[in-house]
């Protein structure tokens, strides 16, 4: 007879007795003893023991006497599956380990447990317990969390944009600050070059005109009144175009924000530059700019030269030497002089920048360290002694510059240079600088001979190699302080980098263009700065 909630009391047949099911669809009449809660069965006590003793069903879950139900539970729920036998329902919950469990778990992991219970047992218990309410509580906590976690993350979610527009916004205003205040200066300058030329560009028509119509009385007046005139052009130039450089900055990272926002100098790029043939730490005597992005370095430890590009800081090729290359000079054509150290020999290479492999050795009378080309000659710095001598492309010498500079004394009588390992060279001039070590100090060789000591200071602390910047003054490698310094024409010294460097310095190169300063030494990296 059917109930009203959908359950099926058997118990209750025409003759008020208890029926057990497996006999009853055989035809038997048995008096119900026990019901199994996972076969959904009443039964007789002969199938109880049979029951018992089936592998299948000696789990299963039997209630007798007084606790079988007088209907069959709602059989309408559908108990999830469990997670590690999926194919099969969950029956039970095992209290000592607070888990539950499929009938396989039971037979398989729980044999042990005196405490398992089935569900429809627990769950009575459950639910009005006060682990019942901690655990719905808890969920509730979670929910409330969670709901205002998920809101918190929207509000971040439309503050990307809002943060990312603020701050383009600020890094612009400040980028366009300095943009409008360079165009401005620079605006100013070449207006002032347009005027100046525009006024020599009508000089220049009028002495034309002046001079094929034979008027030389007012061709004379011209030029006079011209050569008058130059003088105030030229202060004007001076005091109007004097500063024609801009402000250079970049985003560099920082420990403490995203990016920061600096001007020069700072630290652009680090290159390594040891090649995996390389037996020895790197120790760069000096570098040379070629072409587009490639550079090309003295490796004095592993005997080699090496050439790499630095847009995209990839090595592109080296070449074994049989001597340690030292110094070098790149002329305008691209070609390379090579000095080798304290040997009477110097490398010319036709192009560097596309082919290592392929040079000349050229003979020098003198122990060569340093060498600079000028107008096709090679101005040549030897130890042993401290000479300065010309030679052409084959290596004949032509002159001596200078017989011996460690006999120069200065007005006190105190030597300024003995040890004249690295130079370079003022292009308009001629003039060769070359740098001491030993005395600190950087002196001048002249084209005509004439040697004039530049600066003299242990603020250099040990002048290693040196380039000359577009004004004149002089960037020297200071070997002991880790540093790169500027030398100006008065003497004064500052520090070019932002922080001295965690290796001692032995060459530097500056693209007077860009104003990037390329930095190598005693290491298997080179810095590049924007300064």
């Amino acid at each position: 007879m059917a109930t009203a909630d959908g359950s099926v009391d058997i118990l209750s047949n025409k003759d008020g007795d208890q029926n057990c099911e497996p006999c009853f669809s055989d035809g038997r009449t048995r008096t119900v003893e026990g019901f199994c809660m996972e076969c959904d069965e009443y039964m007789c006590q002969s199938c109880l023991d049979t029951h018992r003793i089936l592998r299948v069903t000696k789990s299963h879950h039997v209630k007798r006497g007084k606790d079988v139900p007088r209907k069959k539970p709602n059989r309408k729920a559908q108990y999830p599956s469990c997670h590690v036998h999926t194919d099969s329902k969950i029956t039970s919950f095992c209290k000592s380990h607070k888990q539950l469990c499929c009938d396989q778990c039971v037979i398989l992991g729980h044999k042990v447990c005196t405490d398992i219970k089935s569900i429809d047992d627990y769950s009575q218990v459950f639910v009005n317990s006060e682990d019942y309410k901690k655990a719905f509580q808890m969920l509730k906590d979670l929910q409330s969390t969670y709901t205002a976690k998920k809101k918190e993350a929207n509000m971040n979610l439309e503050e990307v944009d809002r943060y990312y527009h603020k701050a383009m916004e600020t890094f612009k205003a400040k980028l366009d600050k300095i943009k409008i205040s360079d165009r401005r200066t620079l605006k100013a300058v070449v207006s002032t070059y347009d005027c100046v030329l525009d006024q020599l560009g009508s000089w220049f028509e009028r002495i034309e005109t002046y001079k094929n119509n034979n008027q030389d009385n007012e061709l004379a007046i011209l030029v006079l009144r011209s050569i008058r005139e130059v003088d105030s052009i030229k202060d004007n130039i001076q005091r109007l175009c004097s500063d024609n450089s801009i402000v250079r900055y970049g985003f560099v990272p920082d420990k403490t924000s995203l990016l920061r926002l600096v001007k020069a100098p700072f630290l652009v790029q680090t290159i390594t530059i040891k090649h995996e043939s390389d037996e020895n730490t790197c120790q760069i005597t000096d570098i040379a700019l070629l072409r587009d992005d490639l550079v090309l370095l003295t490796d004095y430890t592993n005997l080699k030269l090496k050439t790499f590009n630095t847009g995209n800081s990839t090595f592109v090729s080296n070449v074994k030497l049989q001597y340690g290359p030292w110094q070098m000079s790149v002329t305008e054509h691209g070609e390379a002089y090579v000095a080798f150290c304290g040997e009477p020999k110097i490398l010319h290479l036709k192009s560097p920048a596309t082919d290592l492999t392929t040079f000349r050795e050229i003979d020098v009378v003198g122990k060569c360290y340093a060498v600079e080309c000028f107008n096709k000659t090679l101005k040549v710095q030897c130890l042993s002694p401290a000479k300065t001598i010309e030679v052409d492309g084959e290596g004949n010498q032509t002159r001596v510059i200078s017989n011996d500079l460690s006999k120069e004394t200065n007005a006190n009588g105190e030597q300024f240079v003995t040890r004249p390992y690295w130079s370079t060279q003022d292009s308009t001039t001629g003039s060769m600088y070359v740098s001491c070590n030993s005395k600190n100090s950087i002196t001048e060789i002249k084209s005509d001979g004439g040697v004039k000591l530049f600066v003299k200071s242990d603020k250099l602390s040990c002048p290693q190699s040196l380039c000359m910047d577009t004004d004149g003054s002089i960037l020297v490698c200071s070997y002991s302080s880790k540093d790169v310094l500027r030398v100006k024409k008065n003497e004064d010294i500052q520090s070019v980098l932002p922080q001295p460097l965690y290796f001692k310095p032995r060459a530097v190169a500056l693209d007077k263009r860009t104003k990037r300063l390329f930095v190598a030494g005693f290491s298997d990296e080179m810095h590049v700065f924007q300064i």
